[in-house]
């Protein structure tokens, strides 16, 4: 009898999300983050924060960063203008919005609507360097346009080699793809953004994360049609 090895892992159920929330604006944390500190939330290796954020009409929001850190900004609906030690850089859905940030830094996110609000993810990576600045770039993709395929939206800077990889793929229902990694010790991260998946034995729906580790590839089959996945993959 063959004996399938399961991958470690482990799930974060987007019921599961700590959420902060005010008249203006709304946040929803995988990670602990902020106001957020439950211990079973802890960061997955160099990503520190996964968040959903509600932004109301007109409004900002200021966030102190206290180490350095690669910032992506995905908007989900509507266009975020994203600020960090010059002028905005404004960042529209079908965008993906790479910054260094520097620690002592303020990260401001404004909505430049006056009435309708905003939605958009943000993820914290931990910078390898001590010191990292730069403006911010935002980078163009085509999902619909390359269905039923993991792809890369974080393309290589030469003056800032990066390490970690960032993909987004947008699939029909019982599509298949394989992620696979750089390297054994690599660390898988997956995030729904629609729909549903099934990684590695794992369902996922929408808003869930899952981390895996000890492997060189990651299977995945989309359990609805044009379902959406974020795909992070990082270095042990």
């Amino acid at each position: 009898m063959i004996v399938m090895k399961r991958i470690p892992g482990k799930i974060f159920l987007s019921e599961q999300r700590g959420v902060v929330e005010s008249p203006y604006f709304r946040r929803s944390s995988t990670f602990r983050f902020g106001q957020f500190q439950a211990e079973d939330k802890e960061a997955f290796g160099l990503l520190q924060a996964l968040n959903e954020e509600v932004v109301g009409g007109g409004r900002q929001l200021i966030l102190p960063v206290e180490e350095p850190i690669y910032v992506l900004v995905l908007p989900l609906t509507g266009t975020v203008n994203v600020a960090v030690a010059s002028s905005a850089v404004p960042v529209e859905v079908g965008e993906l919005l790479f910054s260094p940030v520097a620690a002592g830094s303020s990260l401001v996110f404004s909505n430049p609507y006056p009435t309708e609000t905003i939605h958009f993810l943000q993820l914290w990576i931990r910078a390898a360097l001590p010191e990292v600045s730069g403006p911010g770039r935002s980078f163009p993709f085509d999902l619909a346009g390359q269905v039923n395929t993991l792809v890369n939206v974080l393309p290589a800077i030469p003056s800032l080699p990066l390490p970690f990889n960032v993909s987004l793929g947008q699939f029909a229902g019982r599509s298949e793809a394989v992620s696979r990694m750089q390297s054994p010790q690599a660390r898988f991260f997956a995030f729904v953004l629609a729909g549903a998946f099934e990684v590695e034995g794992r369902l996922l729906h929408q808003n869930d994360g899952l981390a895996l580790w000890d492997t060189a590839e990651v299977e995945l089959e989309a359990l609805s049609h044009d379902a959406v996945v974020l795909i992070l993959e990082m270095p042990a």
